[in-house]
């Protein structure tokens, strides 16, 4: 026979419903924590945990794009406006899957007769030719492409005389299959980001009235209707070299990103833009742009380019989690679920511990 701990003598001549209470009180605590781990495991596999045997498993790459490249929806469109008797905007969209990249292009063009529609069609057809073709880092890349229009278009303008002067703007995007995406630009056509309701232009217009309001000089509202809104200081194609402009920027879900030339953002302001391009889908916002450009006189041709970034990847990496609302004062709290779990789980021990000392009086004073 085993011989007694001191811990158990005490519990000799204990009626058995005292025991059963006793031995509930040791064991109650880990069947609820048993209990309730039981429950949140049950939880984390509705949550994407491991399908148990026979059920079906759902890859991330199903349930979700795994980067903006995949999550991005566009639209493109271009229009001659009511003045211009010709189309010297011109714009592309590129994408290479075995590549992995997507690149949206819009070009507005200008010199001569027909000057300007063959710049911008001759750089968006050479930068086509060049996403094809080459590869490499995706901001060295875009930069090249531009500097390669560049040289040809000012080679095709020095070859013919009726072409003498022609050049064009450029502002493109390329997307991968990360986060970041990157912006390139030469003139004053544009590109915006929308983000949470939030506008911002991307690109510093190579302007004349851009200057002049990086220095303080003039306000956007000012810069729209002076007379020299239509001078700009660099440009495709009309000198041997041109300096371009190239930035990564942060891309996540939701991002709604716009690029145009100034027949748009010279007729329709900031405000308006992303009004329609927070509220509108992007085919739909396209042509209510265009409209608009064109109802406020389309003095200039007018192109816009839109792409919007759907949900993709861990929507966690898109922003901090979300924090509750603190509660107003004053105001009733109702307790979550796993509270509510926890007070009851309490339960066994409140009942045995009481069972428990009703039963040692009672032997006690027996």
């Amino acid at each position: 026979m085993r011989a007694q701990g001191p811990g158990e003598r005490a519990l000799r001549g204990v009626p058995a419903a005292l025991h059963a209470a006793m031995i509930a009180l040791a064991h109650g605590g880990r069947l609820a924590q048993h209990h309730e781990h039981h429950e949140e495991n049950a939880r984390a596999g509705d949550a994407g945990a491991a399908p148990s045997r026979g059920a079906t498993a759902m890859s991330d790459s199903t349930a979700r794009p795994r980067s903006p490249l995949e999550a991005l929806q566009t639209a493109g469109a271009t229009d001659v406006g009511q003045v211009r008797r010709a189309n010297q905007d011109a714009f592309g969209e590129f994408r290479d899957d075995a590549k992995r990249r997507h690149m949206l292009l819009v070009a507005d063009g200008m010199g001569g007769h027909r000057g300007g529609e063959v710049a911008s069609s001759m750089t968006v057809d050479i930068v086509r030719d060049y996403f094809a073709d080459q590869g490499g880092p995706p901001g060295e890349f875009i930069h090249a492409a531009l500097q390669l229009a560049n040289g040809r278009v000012f080679d095709r303008a020095a070859s013919d005389g009726q072409l003498a002067g022609m050049g064009t703007t450029a502002v493109a995007m390329l997307f991968d299959t990360t986060s970041e995406a990157w912006v390139a630009h030469v003139g004053d056509s544009r590109c915006y980001r929308l983000r949470d309701g939030v506008m911002l232009q991307l690109t510093d217009d190579h302007s004349v009235v851009g200057e002049l309001v990086r220095r303080g000089q003039l306000t956007a509202e000012e810069a729209r209707v002076h007379p020299q809104s239509n001078e700009i200081l660099r440009a495709i194609g009309t000198q041997p070299d041109v300096v371009v402009d190239v930035q990564s920027v942060d891309v996540r879900p939701g991002d709604r990103y716009l690029l145009c030339s100034d027949g748009l953002s010279g007729m329709v302001t900031d405000d308006e833009i992303a009004e329609v391009l927070g509220s509108q889908g992007p085919e739909e916002a396209v042509r209510t742009l265009i409209d608009k450009a064109n109802e406020a006189g389309g003095t200039d041709n007018i192109t816009v380019q839109i792409g919007l970034v759907g949900e993709f990847g861990d929507h966690r990496d898109a922003g901090a989690s979300p924090v509750p609302p603190a509660p107003r004062p004053g105001a009733a709290t109702r307790p979550s679920e796993k509270q509510v779990q926890a007070d009851f789980g309490l339960l066994p021990w409140l009942v045995a511990a009481a069972v428990v000392a009703l039963g040692l009086v009672w032997w006690l004073t027996s």
